[in-house]
């Protein structure tokens, strides 16, 4: 990985403990940690149609 932050060019801080390493950037909070994020969000059910739902599976 380059020595500097790929979001916002600041240098990037190195730890490494127990033969595992992480990358961050003290500017803007960059963890180096790869996401995708492009699926679409997923709702959280509320307890009340969680109740619901198994109400009318089991009746």
């Amino acid at each position: 990985m380059s020595p500097d932050c790929p979001r916002c060019g600041s240098a990037l801080s190195t730890f490494a403990l127990g033969g595992a390493t992480a990358v961050t950037c003290d500017e803007c909070g960059y963890a180096g940690v790869e996401a995708d994020h492009s699926g679409e969000p997923r709702l959280a059910e509320s307890w009340e149609d969680a109740f619901a739902r198994f109400q009318e599976e089991h009746d």
